[in-house]
């Protein structure tokens, strides 16, 4: 009589539902997700205890003091960072120092992303700040929104937004996990991409583009990184209030002063949550992009990571909603999402890709590729996205599964990722 197998079940994060997914356990080579941390019981209270003892820089009331115009970059819809917590926080900060609420800016660091709606900016930043502060959308494409303040020595353009860089004080908001470009999110990143022009971003994101995902993604010391805080200085980014986050989006803790000190420090702690150790890339990675899901321009990031933990030659299998297709501001990047590295090369080279936003993400997509076959499991993409996208449409995970053990055969091993915000480890590199 045969011993029944043992299977392992687990679920898998689809926008706001979850799939379960049953695989037998001796085939289940790992489970990555985040370190369950606890987090703080009042996250005002930890964000006023980040103020009141910055990291390498003066108390924000202390350098807002005698200042008149102060203007604050926020994140948008992409993001987690509990900005309806922490705006009213840091306001109320301001306002102790001397500074009139009619005299603070909260501008939304979009980078190249789409505008946010009243509705959505309501939901995102609160009443309380909305009916108080001034909020704007950053333009990244508008001349008249910008001011050129010449260039890195590498010579990445530095183009911000006028308002910001025109203020008293500059403050920028963020949350840090891995991130494809930059090795890390928060710190500078809230100036560059966040507030600076097409020009800027498309000049570090083709150059992160250019670089191996595994030494990008989770490495804070990167040459794009160092582009990134240049730009910031020159800017003059007063200070940052950057937070971690667990994986249920609750506050770890926030980190508050200098925009490379305090962000380290921060990393240091996100590191520790978001780094999981893995024994060896799987033959098929199954992975959700949560919470990076509202277009597969965020969605990416969870293939990123994927490419990172699955052997080369196996299967990646995305599950994500993408319920905004592929992008709704960068149309280039599905008409080249196809193309191979050369190819994509050529064209930039050529100038046929006028956006390099879409260059740099057909680059990663042609990298992702070529290390394994792509598979999703989509609402909002269809047969038509995914072939522009150079990977295969599959109705369900099951099915998704079967067209993977069709080529990796049946004892194929299985690595699982509950989300896009790790950086895997992996104690066996190739």
């Amino acid at each position: 009589m045969h011993s029944k197998v043992k299977r392992t079940k687990f679920g898998l994060r689809y926008g706001s539902s979850e799939v379960v997914v049953e695989l037998p356990d001796d085939r289940v080579l790992y489970i990555a997700e985040p370190i369950d941390v606890r987090g703080v019981a009042n996250q005002g209270d930890e964000v006023r205890r980040a103020l009141a003892n910055p990291i390498g820089s003066a108390p924000l009331r202390d350098i807002a003091r005698r200042c008149k115009r102060v203007a604050i970059a926020v994140d948008d819809i992409t993001r987690s960072t509990p900005c309806r917590t922490i705006l009213p926080v840091v306001i109320d900060e301001l306002v102790t120092a001397g500074v009139s609420a009619c005299d603070i800016e909260v501008i939304i660091a979009l980078g190249t992303h789409r505008k946010m709606s009243e509705e959505e900016v309501l939901e995102r930043y609160g009443e309380e700040v909305v009916s108080r502060i001034e909020i704007a959308n950053h333009d990244a494409g508008d001349p008249g929104e910008l001011i050129d303040l010449g260039q890195t020595p590498s010579g990445t353009p530095i183009i911000v937004n006028r308002s910001f860089y025109e203020a008293d004080v500059r403050v920028a908001i963020g949350n840090v996990i891995p991130h494809m470009y930059a090795g890390w999110s928060g710190g500078a990143k809230a100036v560059q991409p966040g507030v600076s022009s097409e020009a800027t971003t498309y000049s570090t994101h083709i150059a992160a583009a250019r670089i191996p995902l595994e030494e990008l993604v989770g490495k804070v010391e990167n040459p794009i990184r160092r582009e990134m805080e240049m730009v910031a200085r020159r800017v003059g980014l007063h200070f940052i209030l950057n937070t971690v986050l667990n994986e249920r989006g609750e506050l770890v803790k926030a980190f508050a002063g200098d925009m490379v000190r305090a962000h380290r420090e921060a990393v240091r702690l996100a590191g520790s949550i978001f780094c999981p150790r893995i024994p060896s890339g799987a033959d098929i990675v199954l992975a959700s992009s949560h919470p990076a899901d509202i277009d597969y321009w965020q969605a990416i990031k969870g293939a990123v990571t994927s490419s990172i933990a699955v052997r080369k030659g196996g299967a990646m299998i995305l599950l994500t909603p993408c319920e905004e297709g592929i992008s709704p501001t960068h149309p280039e990047a599905e008409r080249y999402g196809a193309l191979q590295l050369h190819d994509v090369e050529a064209l930039v080279k050529e100038g046929v890709i006028r956006d390099l936003s879409s260059a740099a993400f057909a680059l990663v997509q042609a990298r992702i590729r070529a290390k394994a076959r792509l598979l999703i499991v989509s609402d909002g993409l269809g047969q038509r996205e995914c072939k522009a996208l150079g990977a295969e449409k599959a109705e369900s995970v099951q099915d998704a599964i079967g067209l993977a053990e069709k080529v990796l055969g049946g004892n194929a091993r299985f690595g699982i990722l509950k989300c896009s915000e790790l950086a895997p480890v992996i104690a066996t590199p190739p």
